[in-house]
């Protein structure tokens, strides 16, 4: 009975030994976020054959494996960033070692919204038309999209996974983003915004103000106000609107000076990305004040003229000598002497024209007396040759002979001022000769003068 028992345990104990080894199968699968997880892969109780000689983990789905120094049935993780299988290596006796079922864990990178292309600053009108945005940079499956017409204080979802959403015409501010989730895992994300902002309408405003101004003398500044937007410049117009020349200015004044024409301005106005707006016009009217104090006349003396004066407003003639009034635009005119009168009109714009006429008077026939002797010595007593009421004749010409018939002496418009020279070389005393010719009247008189130095 002895011998039979041993040889039957010894049987028992030679079948076990000789038992192939068995893997097993693992388990503790499980999807993560990137590196938030943590765990273990456990190799089940009773479903391998053998001793576990180590543990192997594969990064590239068990197509290589890097060996894991842990004999125990449990293998932890920690912190993983990216998909990580493991199993057991399980080896009975002698027999070739034998590998379990792996368990992978499946690690998901974060979400990562990204960033959208599109949006912009628009002008309200007429909006921004019909468009598409499109999600770029994203790590992630899109799960739907959102729009704020309030700054994100509320949203509004709208349906559609796809990376890209066509929008319609906006006129409003408003901000879209997209709702992004990588995996099952990982938290969701939302994109970087895209936003629609709005400039109103360009408004050029009113300029203040048009006036009436004197030609040249003028001067001040326009202002611009109740404009929406900045002035990109001005305009003026000297032709009534015509043609319009542009003016490198971009403030709200404008000023102008010494204009002589009647000139018009207007502002150009821009804001942001709307179209400009041109303002209406200030117009700085010059008064036109024609002031004619008439033709030149020429009459007798002791005559009169009526001076024929126009203009607009209030007239003064100067100087008053010969005139019936200085306040009318017709005053009679009589002058003893050659007189240039001016006539000077202030409007009801205090502006001021002015406009002279000469009248020449004319003295009857010359009949003045004139003197056949002077000593030209330097004392100050008779020193030039007197020809008396001669300057009002001032048509005269002057001929001045020698007792040979030469010319020693001659002028156009003499004025009693002849001292006995010929070409600043004082004559010798003697006896000369005079022609006095008046070119108006044809008249002429002759005569002798005597230059005594001596006495």
């Amino acid at each position: 009975m002895f011998y039979i028992f041993f040889v039957f345990t010894a049987l028992l104990s030679s079948t076990k030994a000789t038992a192939q080894s068995v893997g097993g199968t693992t388990s503790g699968a499980a999807i993560y976020c990137a590196a938030a997880n943590a765990g273990f892969v456990n190799l089940d109780f009773g479903t391998y054959t053998g001793n576990i000689i180590r543990w192997e983990s594969s990064i590239n789905g068990g197509i290589s494996w890097a060996t894991i120094y842990n004999i125990t049935a449990s293998q932890s993780y920690n912190s993983l960033m990216q998909s990580t299988c493991f199993r057991a290596i399980v080896q009975n006796g002698v027999f070739p070692p034998d590998s379990s079922t792996m368990s992978c864990i499946d690690i998901y990178a974060p979400s990562i919204g990204g960033a959208i292309s599109g949006g912009g600053t628009f002008c309200i009108s007429p909006g921004t038309g019909t468009g598409v945005l499109n999600l770029t940079g994203n790590i992630s499956d899109t799960l739907y999209w959102q729009y704020s017409t309030n700054g994100g204080v509320s949203w509004t979802s709208l349906p559609g996974t796809a990376a890209s959403i066509n929008h319609p015409n906006i006129n409003q501010n408003t901000i879209y983003w997209a709702i992004v989730k990588n995996g099952t895992n990982c938290p969701s994300d939302t994109s970087a915004q895209a936003s629609f902002t709005f400039d109103s309408i360009s408004v050029a405003g009113n300029i203040l103000s048009s006036d009436t101004v004197c030609p040249g003398i003028n001067g001040s500044t326009l202002t611009l106000t109740g404009n929406v937007g900045t002035v990109s410049g001005w305009q003026s117009s000297a032709n009534n609107g015509s043609t319009w020349s542009p003016i490198s200015n971009t403030t709200n004044s404008q000023a102008y000076s010494g204009l002589i024409q009647t000139t018009l301005y207007k502002a150009i106005v821009k804001n942001g990305t709307c179209n400009s707006d041109t303002s209406g016009f200030a117009a700085i009217t010059i008064v036109p004040n024609p002031v004619n104090a008439g033709n030149d006349t020429t009459i007798i003396q002791g005559q009169s003229v009526i001076l024929n004066g126009t203009g607009n407003g209030t007239a003064l003639w100067t100087p008053s000598l010969g005139l019936d009034s200085i306040h009318i635009f017709k005053p009679a005119a009589s002058p003893q002497a050659t007189t240039l009168y001016l006539l000077t009109v202030t409007d009801n714009h205090s502006c001021v024209s002015t406009d002279s006429v000469l009248i020449t008077v004319r003295l009857l026939e010359f009949s003045g007396f004139v003197s056949n002797l002077f000593t030209p010595n330097g004392d100050g007593i008779n020193d030039t040759w007197f020809i008396n009421d001669i300057q009002n004749y001032p048509d005269n010409e002057v001929f001045i002979y020698n007792i040979y018939g030469n010319l020693v002496y001659t002028k156009k418009g003499y004025t009693n001022d002849w001292q006995g020279t010929y070409n600043g070389s004082e004559l010798p005393d003697g006896t000369y000769f005079y022609v006095l010719r008046f070119v108006d009247s044809g008249k002429i008189n002759k005569g002798s003068v005597d230059i005594l130095r001596s006495k």
